[in-house]
Formats: C-alpha cells, sequence, structure tokens
C-alpha cells in the first residue's frame, strides 16, 4: 500500500510541532503565538479546544445552578399541616389530588407533621417564613398550637356565608397573650382571649368519608396565611362536597 503523502501545509505544521529544541520548556500559549499562521489552527484544536470546551460547559451549569437557587420554587396555592396522624398520609395524597383537581393549581396536603419527633419544629419553621395555610389537627394538639398564637381568629377569617353555616361547628379556644412578651419567665400560651380558632371536621362531608379521619379533629386558617382565599375554599369544599 503506497504511504499516504502530506500536503505542504501538513508538513509544515508537523516540522513546526516536532521541534523540540526550539521550543523547549516554553508554555502551549508561547508556542501557539510563534507558529506560523497555518500550524496555529491544528495546534489550537490538539492543546486548546477541548479544555476551552470543558471550562465552557462548567461555566454554564455554575451559571444554571446560581439562577436555579436564586430563583425561588413555586409555592402552592394551598399548604395544608395535618399534624399528628389526623389521617394517613395515604389519604391525605388523595385529598390532595382531589382538591388540586377541582382548584386546578397545585397543592400541599402535608401529613408529616409529627410532634413526638421534629414535627412541630417543622411547623414552626414554616409558620414563620408564612408558608403555611391551614392547619389540621387533634383537638389536643390543635389547642395547644391556637395557644402558641398560630391560628387565625375565624370570626373575622372566615366570611360572612361561612360563618353562618358553619356556627355550629366553630370551637371557642384560648389564644396566645403577648402582654408579658418582655418578660422570659412567663409564657403567654394558652393565655389569650377565647376566640373561635377551629372548626369540628366531624361535621365536614369529605373529611368524614376519609376512613382514616381523626372524628374528633379541628381545621383553622393559618395566622399569617398568604392564601387566605384559598383556604376558605378548602373549608367550604371540606364541609359542602
Amino acid at each position: 500500500m503506497a504511504a499516504m503523502k502530506l500536503t505542504d501545509d501538513q508538513k509544515q505544521a508537523v516540522d513546526a510541532l516536532s521541534t523540540e529544541p526550539e521550543h523547549a520548556g516554553e508554555s502551549k500559549l508561547a508556542i501557539f503565538r510563534s507558529l506560523p499562521a497555518k500550524a496555529k489552527a491544528m495546534y489550537f484544536r490538539e492543546h486548546f479546544l477541548v479544555p476551552l470546551l470543558g471550562a465552557i460547559i462548567v461555566i454554564a451549569l455554575a451559571a444554571f445552578m446560581i439562577v436555579k437557587a436564586a430563583t425561588p420554587a413555586t409555592r402552592p396555592k394551598l399548604y395544608a399541616a395535618v399534624v399528628d396522624n389526623a389521617i394517613t398520609t395515604t389519604e391525605a395524597q388523595q385529598l390532595q389530588q382531589r382538591f388540586s383537581t377541582r382548584l386546578g393549581q397545585n397543592v400541599n396536603i402535608d401529613s408529616y407533621f409529627d410532634t413526638s419527633k421534629d414535627g412541630l419544629s417543622k411547623l414552626q419553621t414554616m409558620l414563620a417564613a408564612k408558608q403555611i395555610d391551614v392547619i389540621i389537627a387533634p383537638q389536643s394538639e390543635f389547642r395547644k398550637l391556637a395557644g402558641y398564637g398560630y391560628c387565625s381568629n375565624l370570626a373575622t377569617s372566615l366570611n360572612a356565608t361561612q360563618r353562618a353555616s358553619l356556627t355550629n361547628s366553630l370551637v371557642q379556644l384560648r389564644g396566645y397573650n403577648d402582654a408579658d412578651d418582655d418578660n422570659p419567665d412567663v409564657s403567654g400560651s394558652g393565655k389569650g382571649a377565647s376566640k373561635p380558632y377551629g372548626l369540628r371536621l366531624a361535621n365536614a362531608k369529605t373529611w368524614s368519608a376519609l376512613d382514616s379521619a381523626d372524628s374528633k379533629a379541628l381545621i383553622g386558617i393559618a395566622a399569617n396565611t398568604q392564601n387566605a382565599g384559598t383556604a376558605r375554599d378548602f373549608i367550604d369544599w371540606l364541609y359542602r362536597s
């Protein structure tokens, strides 16, 4: 088989790259600068192209991650905190799917609030960040949460129609008294005025139809909800569906 002949340009490039004594100890950039114009393209492809493409990819990925981290995730239209297994996780997910479909928007009915573990700290953190809209809990635990000041007064949070139709479901509970907040030795939990902070879910048709539903559980609207309208819609749906 006849040997492949190199073109004059290829010979010139090979000669330039293989001249060891001339470029010994020089950096690749220095060698690149010293090469004739016709040899630079080949040398660039062999020594600079792959690292350059790699650097571009790394920079692009880093920029993407920074933008993603700086961009807040889309908040669900309703976030309901289900405390201490007021319903099972499976039925919470079913309830979430049904209300999400009805609403036509993303909702989250989160049943992972176990106060015997880290459920209370999780709830407190999310309430502080104004991420919780509705609280559902067994009666004894709901009473504590209302006493901490975590629930809104339903006498003002519900609309007039709801207050009229749900009168028999309203539960009066002691709220938080902030009069002694400056005194670290005095807690105002459960020492506030008695107000309708909760609703009995035993009278809610959708809730009662769930196999695992705690019949004595209460529901309330979070004190600093950002979705009060959707919270009211959710309560309507639970009681009227």
